[in-house]
C-alpha cells in the first residue's frame, strides 16, 4: 500500500520543483554574449589548443581542468555557437554542475536526510547571497562546489557502516551478504571521493583545501566510530592515489606559481575586519534597503550558528549511532570552509595575501547543506521551522529577483553596446586607458589596440595579439601623442574608448597637443562603463 506523502516531502518537493525552474531562468540569461575581465581569460584559454591552454594556465594562478572542460564544449558546440556567441556556451556549462547539485539532492541528500532537506539544500545551493551569480559566470567556482559537495556526500556514506544485512543483487533473485554488500559500496565510495578530491585539486586551490578537509573529516569520524584501524587502508590508498594524480601538476607548476605570486599579486592584506567581510559574504542578502540587508545577515548567521550548537549538542547527547554520525558529518561541512577562511588567513600573513571572499565558495555547497540537515531536523514546525523558512525562502527569492534583475539590466546594455561598437571600422585604430577595458573589448572586435599608460598584461597579449602597449618601453605622454598623430597621419580612423574621469585629463592633453575629438556614445560592457571618441587632427 503506497504511504502518503507527509507535508515535509510535500514542501521538499516544492523546493526541489522552485530549484528546477530557476535554473532554468539561468539557461535563459546565459543567452548574452558580455563577459567581464576574468571571463576574458577563460574564453581566451578555451579557443588555446590543449598544449597552449596548459601552458597558459602553468603561467597563470589557477589549475587548468576547468579551462578544459570550457576547451571541450566549445570544440563540441563549436558549430552552433561562433565568434562572441561562443560566451552563450561558456556560461551554459557553468549552469551545469548546479544540475549536478540537484541529481545529488534528489538522490544522496534525500535517501539520507529526507525530503524536505533534499528540497532546502536544492533551494539554497542556487538562491543564498552569492550563489547565483556563479550560475552564469565563465569561472570554475560552480565546479568546485560540486565537486566538494559529491565528495563529502560520498564520505558520509562511508561512515558508520553495517554489515548485519542481506540484500538482492539488483535485476536478480542472488542474495549478497550485508559484508560484501558494504565492500562493493565502499569501492564505489572510495572511488568515488577519490575522483572528485582530484577534480577538486585540478580546478582551485582553495578547493584542494576543502578537499583535504573532507580527508579530515573521515580520519575523525572512524576514529569516534573506533574503526580507523578497519578503515586505515582505503583511506591511504585513495589519500595516496590523489597525491600521484596532482603530482605532476605540483612538481611541475604549482612551485613556480607560487613564487610568481610571492612576486606580485593584486590582492591586498587580510585583518580581522576580513572575517567581518567574510559573514557578510555568506549571509548578506541583496534587498535594497541597506539596514535590513546589515540585520538580515546578522539574522542568519545568529540562526546558522544557534542551529548547529544546538544540533550538535543533541547529537552527541543522543546514544544512537545515527545521530553521531550526523553530529560528524554536520562539523565536517562546516570546516570546510572554515580550514579555507584559516588556511586563506595563515597563508597571507605568512606569504603574502592570497585570499578573497569568493575563495570560500568551494565549500559553500556543504555549508549550505548543513543548514538545510539542521532545519530538517526541526522538530517544532510551527513555531519554530516555519517562520525560518519564511525568513530564509525570502532572502533566497529576493536574492535571485536581484540576481536577475541585474543580469537582465546587463543584457539591455550589451545590446546598446553592440549597436555602438557597430561605428568602428574593422581596419580603425583604437585607444584605451583601462587595460580590462581593452581586453574585453577586442574579444568583439578584432582591431589593432594600443593601451595609453603601462603595459597590457602579457598572457593577454598572448591570447589576443592584437592588444598593445602604445608606447614600447617606458611611457611618457609625449611619445604617446606622437604615436597617435602619426596613426592619423597614416590616415587610419582612431576611437579612444575612455573610462573613467581620467578620460578627461588624457583628452584635454590631446587638445593641447593639435588633436581633437567628438564624443560618439557612452556605453556598458559587463561592468566597464566606458565613452567611445572619434578623434581627429586639428595640426598635426
Amino acid at each position: 500500500m503506497r504511504q502518503k506523502t507527509t507535508w515535509d516531502e510535500k514542501l521538499g518537493i516544492v523546493l526541489m520543483v522552485v530549484s528546477a525552474a530557476l535554473l532554468g531562468v539561468s539557461v535563459y540569461l546565459c543567452f548574452c554574449n558580455d563577459i567581464w575581465y576574468d571571463e576574458l581569460f577563460t574564453m581566451g584559454l578555451g579557443n588555446q589548443s590543449l598544449s597552449g591552454l596548459i601552458s597558459v594556465t602553468a603561467r597563470d594562478v589557477h589549475p587548468p581542468l576547468y579551462y578544459m572542460i570550457v576547451k571541450l564544449a566549445l570544440m563540441i558546440g563549436g558549430s552552433f555557437f561562433s565568434g562572441p556567441e561562443q560566451v552563450v556556451l561558456a556560461k551554459l556549462v557553468s549552469v551545469l554542475p548546479f544540475v549536478l547539485c540537484l541529481v545529488y539532492a534528489a538522490t544522496k541528500v534525500r535517501k539520507h536526510f529526507g525530503m524536505l532537506t533534499a528540497g532546502l539544500f536544492s533551494f539554497l545551493v542556487i538562491t543564498m547571497p552569492q550563489m547565483a551569480d556563479y550560475t552564469v559566470e565563465i569561472r570554475m567556482y560552480g565546479y568546485a562546489v560540486f565537486f566538494i559537495t559529491a565528495g563529502m556526500l560520498h564520505a558520509y556514506e562511508l561512515t558508520g557502516e553495517r554489515s548485519s544485512v542481506t540484500c538482492k543483487m539488483a535485476g536478480t533473485n542472488d542474495k549478497i551478504s550485508g559484508a560484501e554488500y558494504n565492500t562493493k559500496k565502499s569501492y564505489v565510495n572510495w572511488m568515488a571521493i577519490t575522483v572528485y578530491a582530484l577534480l577538486a585539486l585540478y580546478t582551485h586551490y582553495f578547493a584542494a583545501v576543502a578537499a583535504l578537509m573532507i580527508y579530515a573529516y573521515l580520519f575523525f569520524a572512524f576514529l569516534a566510530e573506533q574503526k580507523l584501524k578497519q578503515k586505515i587502508l582505503p583511506f591511504l590508498c585513495s589519500g595516496f592515489a590523489c597525491v600521484i594524480g596532482y603530482l605532476p601538476w605540483m612538481i611541475g607548476v604549482v612551485t613556480a606559481q607560487v613564487g610568481r605570486v610571492k612576486e606580485n599579486y593584486w590582492i591586498q592584506p587580510v585583518s580581522l575586519r576580513t572575517l567581518g567581510g567574510c559573514v557578510k559574504f555568506l549571509f548578506k542578502p541583496a534587498f535594497t534597503t541597506e539596514w535590513l540587508n546589515n540585520l538580515l545577515a546578522v539574522v542568519l548567521f545568529v540562526l546558522y550558528g544557534g542551529l548547529l550548537v544546538v544540533t550538535l549538542l543533541h547529537y552527541l547527547k543522543s546514544e544512537k549511532e545515527q545521530h553521531l554520525k550526523k553530529a560528524f558529518f554536520l562539523a565536517g561541512c562546516v570546516d570546510c570552509l572554515i580550514g579555507i577562511v584559516i588556511f586563506g588567513f595563515a597563508a597571507s600573513f605568512l606569504v603574502r595575501p592570497i585570499f578573497v571572499y569568493r575563495y570560500m565558495l568551494p565549500a559553500m555547497g556543504v555549508f549550505w547543506l548543513a543548514f538545510a540537515i539542521m532545519l530538517g531536523n526541526i522538530k517544532d514546525r510551527k513555531v519554530l521551522l516555519l517562520p525560518i523558512l519564511a525568513v530564509v525562502i525570502l532572502v533566497g527569492l529576493r536574492d535571485y529577483r536581484a540576481f536577475y534583475g541585474e543580469e537582465m539590466w546587463k543584457k539591455l546594455q550589451m545590446e546598446v553596446t553592440e549597436s555602438a561598437l557597430e561605428q568602428i571600422e574593422e581596419d580603425d585604430i583604437i585607444i584605451y586607458n583601462f587595460d580590462q577595458a581593452q581586453g574585453v573589448v577586442s574579444y568583439y572586435l578584432n582591431n589593432e589596440t594600443y593601451l595609453w599608460y603601462g603595459n597590457t598584461e602579457e598572457l593577454i597579449v598572448e591570447m589576443y595579439p592584437y592588444n598593445h602597449s602604445l608606447v614600447e618601453g617606458e611611457f611618457s605622454d609625449e611619445a604617446g601623442i606622437a604615436r597617435i598623430k602619426e596613426f592619423l597621419r597614416e590616415g587610419k580612423d582612431v576611437w579612444f574608448l575612455g573610462s573613467g574621469n581620467a578620460r578627461e585629463e588624457i583628452l584635454q592633453k590631446w587638445v593641447e597637443s593639435g588633436m581633437g575629438f567628438e564624443e560618439k556614445d557612452s556605453v556598458m560592457i559587463e561592468r566597464y562603463w566606458f565613452n567611445l571618441y572619434k578623434i581627429s587632427p586639428l595640426t598635426l
